[in-house]
């Protein structure tokens, strides 16, 4: 099973300001999507979930639709624990891909 994200605006948010760590100037966009999660159990939750996904700088926001997570979501960071940076597939893209392999 796979996790789907449904996005529902092209809309996103930025957010800017100074890091107290490092003094420096950032800028964060995020866009908001509704995410269909199982519980612990695998059972599927009733209702998607809100969540904000990270668009990166130049990166385009995604355009409506449903889509899943990419296997390029996932990777080990520095400490080789494993990170989730949400990178969207459409459904339809994902599909042709599998069929394609």
């Amino acid at each position: 099973m796979s996790i789907k994200i449904e996005i529902k605006s092209e809309e996103f948010d930025v957010k800017s300001g100074t890091s107290n760590r490092t003094g420096k100037p950032y800028s964060m966009r995020e866009q908001v999507g509704w995410g269909f999660f199982v519980d612990p159990k695998g059972a599927p939750y009733p209702y998607p979930q809100r969540v904000r996904l990270t668009l990166e700088e130049g990166e385009a926001p995604y355009k409506p639709g449903m889509y899943q997570l990419s296997p390029t979501s996932f990777y080990p960071d520095r400490y080789d624990q494993i990170v989730c940076r949400a990178k969207l597939l459409p459904i339809a893209a994902a599909a042709s891909a599998r069929a394609a392999a």
